[in-house]
């Protein structure tokens, strides 16, 4: 029997010849992580957004939209020039560069969720990990920045990033928004719009680009007063949550209702 055919490579076949989607700048050799929508893929975005903002909005959220380019001073607050990073390491032989993380995860079948450079380092050299291309040896492993820097102005003088996610441009302007909302919580604040990270290795298909839409939102709530109007009707719906114990003893995820959840502190 033939290897069997890679279903996010079935999937995009079936994406571009029906006019969903296709790898952006395909006459020049294209770029991994970059995807344009047909005219099948558009109008299937457009009618997501607008499902999206109909729930958000049927709840009473504001809708706010904010530039894509961002200061480095917001991201420093934030903590992502710091602790937005993967760890990156480089073939020696052909210059390829991997997650670091990834390969070892896929060499040893262990969670590398936290570990350092130089732990991921010493795993690589004690087990023999190569490079998956032409099987040279592998270098240090260092934490790369996911996010795009870009220069502000005529003279470069101020760093901005593209952001990585739409969640900034709601914090930066909760004084204005909490003013707007006439100093009473609780109220629901969210955005559409692009997001952009510096993937090392784009993979499976659209499901990790580089550029992408993201709809996202925040609640600013009384944390002593979180009563919600509408909880009655999702109390009894189950979740899937995988607690803090449960992740520290090595245990698998649990499942309860949503009220179950609140009582017991999860949510």
């Amino acid at each position: 029997m033939g290897e069997k055919p890679d279903k996010y490579e079935v999937l995009q076949d079936l994406m571009r010849r029906r006019g969903f989607a296709w790898g952006s700048f395909e006459i020049y050799g294209g770029s991994r992580g970059f995807y344009d929508y047909g005219p099948l893929g558009a109008a299937i975005k457009r009618k997501i957004e607008r499902k999206i903002r109909e729930a958000f909005q049927r709840e009473g959220f504001f809708e706010l939209e904010t530039p894509d380019i961002t200061p480095e001073k917001v991201f420093i607050a934030s903590g992502h020039v710091e602790k937005f990073v993967d760890p990156l390491v480089e073939c020696q032989k052909c210059g390829a560069r991997f997650r670091a993380d990834h390969l070892v995860e896929e060499a040893l079948g262990i969670d590398t969720e936290g570990m350092s450079a130089e732990h991921l380092t010493e795993l690589i050299r004690e087990h023999g990990i190569k490079c998956p291309d032409c099987g040279g040896e592998l270098g240090e492993v260092w934490y790369f920045n996911l996010m795009f820097e870009t220069k502000i102005g005529p003279y470069g003088d101020q760093k901005g990033y593209l952001r990585p996610e739409t969640a900034q441009g709601i914090f930066v302007n909760f004084k204005r928004l909490n003013a707007f909302a006439r100093n009473r919580l609780p109220f629901g604040v969210f955005q559409i719009g692009k997001a952009y990270r510096n993937e090392i290795s784009p993979r499976q298909g659209m499901l990790r680009l580089r550029e992408f839409t993201q709809a996202e939102a925040e609640i600013f709530f009384n944390p002593k007063e979180t009563e919600h109007p509408h909880f009655d009707e999702v109390k009894d719906e189950i979740l899937r949550l995988y607690p803090i114990e449960n992740q520290l003893k090595k245990l698998g995820e649990i499942k309860l209702t949503a009220g179950e959840a609140v009582n017991k502190g999860y949510i």
